[in-house]
């Protein structure tokens, strides 16, 4: 009877898993949800982007050129001005009083040379007569030489007053903006003492230091897209020349490009350039499709909801995009979001939902 009892418990639970095994193997295999997207073409560019500052080319300090009082002055800091506009004087009077003994010193020559060629003239008469020596003329010729020389010297010492007088007028060379005020009215400045500086945004300098790893690649003549908060439209430049020697500080070479006839472009400000070495179109899938497998990177493609795995190579990546040169087609079907837990030949749900 013992017997019996254990053969019965050995057969009820033979039976029982049996069962547990049979309504396991019946349990419907779970899918995974995933979010798809069709690889597109988009074009990929090969670029670096750098931040520099903007340096003015022409910003000449405008002096004096002359000694003297300042009297009057027509401009200040933050003026606008242009070529040929009026912005400070100096006191003239010595320079008129200059002006006008040289006027003076020229009228005395003028009279005593005339004098002296009536003088010749009669003397002249004389001596054809032999009333006089013919050596009586030479005297006279020489001192008409030496008046004629004197009369020259006036000439060039007028000359010299009428630019010292102009001077005491000091004009703009350029069209700009006052930069920085000097000198005050009231001040005597001596040659070369500063009254304005100007600037002006006609052309400016933009200096950009880019990483040496580039030197190879940045050459003169590229096309270079110019940045800057001062300006909401961005300028394409080309990049004009290279230091030739690299930032000891940085590792770093700089870029130069120029800009012209763009005002709002300020010396001082900040600018961002941006160099595109390539530019081509390539298949594109999302970041999130690449998954690291054993094998390599590896984008899953749909096909009739089973997930096919494909060992891809990339290439560029950019804006969340990676570029695909081998692997996907334009137009297939990808796994996005959930692709890291897929395997080769899984069935999913797609949720294109988001």
């Amino acid at each position: 009877m013992k017997y019996i009892k254990i053969i019965c418990f050995f057969l009820i639970v033979l039976l029982v898993s049996c069962a547990e095994k049979e309504s396991i193997s019946e349990a419907p295999k779970k899918k995974i949800f995933v979010s798809t997207i069709n690889a597109k073409l988009i074009t990929f560019e090969d670029k670096e982007s750098a931040q520099g500052t903007i340096e003015g080319l022409i910003d000449p300090t405008i002096a004096a050129e002359v000694s003297g009082k300042v009297i009057k002055l027509y401009a200040r800091s933050g003026s606008s001005i242009k070529k040929g506009d009026l912005l400070a004087e100096i006191d003239n009077a010595d320079y008129l009083y200059q002006k006008n003994l040289a006027e003076a010193e020229i009228r005395k020559l003028i009279i005593r040379l005339k004098n002296q060629e009536k003088i010749y003239t009669r003397n002249q008469k004389l001596v054809d007569k032999n009333f006089i020596s013919p050596n009586a003329l030479d005297n006279i010729l020489t001192d008409k030489s030496e008046t004629q020389e004197e009369l020259e010297i006036a000439k060039s010492r007028l000359d010299i007053a009428q630019s010292n007088l102009s001077k005491t007028k000091i004009y703009s060379p350029i069209t700009g903006k006052v930069e920085k005020q000097i000198a005050s009215i009231g001040d005597y400045l001596k040659i070369g003492d500063g009254v304005f500086q100007i600037i002006s945004n006609r052309k400016v300098r933009v200096h950009i230091p880019f990483p040496e790893t580039l030197s190879q690649k940045i050459k003169p003549g590229l096309p270079i897209l110019l940045t800057s908060p001062v300006s909401n439209e961005p300028y394409e430049a080309v990049i004009s020349e290279l230091k030739p020697m690299l930032s000891e500080d940085s590792r770093t070479i700089d870029v130069i490009a120029d800009i012209t006839n763009s005002p709002l472009w300020q010396p001082g400000a900040t600018v961002r350039g941006t160099i595109v070495f390539k530019s081509e179109k390539g298949v594109a899938v999302p970041e999130q499709s690449i998954v690291q497998r054993p094998s390599g990177n590896t984008v899953y493609v749909v096909e009739n909801n089973i997930a096919k795995s494909r060992v891809v190579t990339i290439g560029l990546s950019q804006d969340g995009y990676v570029e695909i040169l081998d692997g996907v087609n334009e137009g297939e079907i990808v796994a996005v979001d959930g692709a890291s837990f897929l395997t080769n030949d899984i069935e999913i749900n797609i949720n294109n939902k988001n």
